[in-house]
């Protein structure tokens, strides 16, 4: 019985703050939603065509080099998966 006294008392305590303009509702929910901000839409700034192609090229060269990677690790992986599982059997 008094879970439902205190949610009472809480219900109570909230109404009376809201009686006395001493809080302000929905302010903190939503992070805030009480304020109104306007949309500012993003702008991608001018970038010339040599800039795009150097960043095309160095991108292309981190993903073969991140490929490598992963393959040279999954190979050693596997080959000390089937190299235990060699030894759990014929050993």
């Amino acid at each position: 019985m008094s879970s439902i006294g205190s949610m009472n008392a809480t219900l109570n305590n909230n109404r009376k703050l809201l009686k006395n303009g001493r809080r302000k509702p929905f302010t903190k929910m939503n992070g805030g939603s009480g304020k109104k901000q306007g949309y500012k839409p993003y702008v991608l700034p001018k970038v010339s065509p040599h800039v795009l192609r150097r960043v095309r090229i160095k991108t292309r060269r981190q993903n073969r080099r991140l490929l490598k990677k992963q393959i040279i690790i999954g190979t050693v992986v596997f080959v000390v998966v089937f190299y235990w599982f060699y030894i759990i059997q014929y050993g």
